[in-house]
């Protein structure tokens, strides 16, 4: 039986059929290899954080809001050890270059749906070989929000309790009448003072009404700037204590010098109290002190033992005493002298009268 070369519609629709088949599988398979990013190099990362909030396999990783990446496992760190858990991501590998350890990482919650994502923020620094392990930080959960939002409204709670209750200073204004009327009153006592001083009464009520305190106010400053102005436009004292810089830089030379002058009394004084110069070493020196007490205890009792001499003197005791006090041996010494005195001259006129000489 001879075999038909006609190709029959139901052939047809089937070559159709495999054909459209075969290119939305390579459209689907291109569309998922985009949002998985199936053919772009990628760099496993281990993320360590007390909690995960209930981050799936799957979720997306964002790197400064751009997805980079996606969660590959979620699983305990060391559970033996400690409770931590450890998030394994895939990342771009151009994105781990910007990824380091001071990069804060943290997970985080989209849409109305809840959906957790990996956020982290870029490093500050262009890693070649980016960590393999990072450490996450955890955020606060909703229900811990809740909670804290709780005792906050049941502290608000308990302060209205205690204001209706009439404690506290809001309480006592809410319940003690006696304040209130206290209020009251002095409102109604400010509200006269008010009138009073907008009808001219009393030091308020005149300043209030009369232009007179203003004028002589506005006069003063009037002429106080017109002082000024004369001041700046003069060339007297004060003009020149204002601006003229010539005493500006003579008190300014004035305190160098003092200052000058101060170092070099320090360095005069360094100098006069240092052990090598002759003050210092009165100053300093203890034998030189001792030795100079010494000589001044000495010189002390020389002068009592002087001093008691003279008094033995005066009184006429020993031969000075006698000397100086007898009259008589002072008669007798100045004749001796004009005898002795008599007899020089005399020998000096006429040695041979005094002095034989024979040689036979």
């Amino acid at each position: 039986m001879k075999r038909s070369n006609q190709i029959g519609w139901a052939q047809v629709r089937g070559g159709v059929f495999i054909f459209l088949a075969l290119v939305i599988f390579a459209g689907g398979v291109l569309l998922m290899g985009q949002k998985t990013k199936m053919f772009v190099s990628k760099g496993t990362m281990r993320i360590v954080m007390s909690d995960v909030v209930g981050l799936k396999v799957g979720a997306p990783v964002w790197l400064a809001g751009v997805d980079v990446g996606l969660v590959t496992d979620v699983l305990f760190a060391d559970p033996k050890n400690n409770n931590q858990v450890c998030v394994v991501i895939e990342v771009e590998t151009d994105a781990m270059k910007k990824i380091g350890n001071d990069s804060k990482i943290t997970i985080k919650t989209r849409g109305l749906m809840g959906e957790k994502y990996v956020d982290i923020l870029p490093s500050q620094k262009y890693s070649e070989k980016p960590p393999t392990v990072l450490q996450g930080s955890s955020v606060a959960k909703l229900d811990d929000v809740i909670q804290k939002a709780g005792d906050s409204f049941d502290k608000v709670n308990s302060i209205i309790d205690g204001i209706n209750q009439g404690k506290g200073t809001l309480g006592q204004l809410t319940k003690d009448e006696a304040l209130y009327k206290n209020v009251a009153q002095l409102a109604n006592e400010m509200k006269d003072l008010v009138v009073t001083i907008n009808r001219g009464e009393g030091t308020l009520g005149k300043l209030n009404r009369d232009p007179e305190p203003y004028n002589k106010l506005i006069n003063i400053l009037t002429s106080a700037e017109s002082t000024l102005q004369d001041i700046q436009a003069s060339e007297g004292t004060l003009n020149k204590l204002i601006y003229d810089t010539m005493l500006y830089d003579k008190l300014t030379s004035l305190a160098d010098k003092s200052i000058q002058a101060a170092e070099d009394v320090h360095s005069l004084n360094k100098k006069i109290m240092s052990k090598d110069s002759t003050i210092g070493l009165l100053l300093n020196d203890r034998e030189f002190y001792d030795k100079g007490l010494s000589l001044i205890t000495k010189a002390e009792a020389s002068v009592k033992a002087i001093e008691e001499v003279t008094v033995k003197i005066k009184k006429g005791e020993g031969t000075a005493g006698k000397f100086v006090n007898d009259k008589a041996l002072y008669e007798k010494m100045n004749r001796m002298v004009d005898d002795l005195d008599a007899l020089v001259n005399d020998f000096k006129a006429d040695p041979r009268k005094y002095i034989k000489f024979s040689v036979f």
